[in-house]
């Protein structure tokens, strides 16, 4: 119930950033293990600036997830990078941002502050 409770104050937080959060279908009660956004096409280029400083400013963003074949066992494949255009944009524009129990309604405000300002 409080992961719900803070994605639901995140989502009301964010909504003027130009940012999506990850769809959770209606019918579905989600534990809402993680808190995901994903950032617009035309912030792509600056994704590693955005995750970076977040995490310069103490906020502890992660990457959720790598696409599987670029993980060491599967470079031996030699997959490419274009076979899977879904995985390599979601890797490139989706991060997670803080989310857990005892979280306080002050720490989302300052992720979301510390997000809009790297979002002007």
């Amino acid at each position: 119930k409080e992961r719900n409770r803070q994605l639901i104050f995140y989502k009301t937080l964010f909504k003027d950033l130009p940012i999506k959060f990850l769809k959770i279908p209606k019918n579905v009660y989600s534990s809402v293990h993680l808190a995901i956004v994903s950032l617009p096409d035309e912030y792509l280029d600056k994704y590693n600036t955005i995750f970076e400083g977040m995490r310069e400013k103490g906020i502890g963003v992660q990457l959720h997830y790598k696409p599987i074949y670029k993980n060491p066992y599967y470079e031996r494949f030699n997959f490419k990078e274009s076979d899977y255009p879904g995985s390599e944009n979601y890797s490139k524009s989706s991060l997670s941002i803080p989310l857990y129990p005892g979280l306080s309604t002050e720490q989302q405000i300052k992720v979301r502050e510390i997000m809009g300002a790297f979002l002007k």
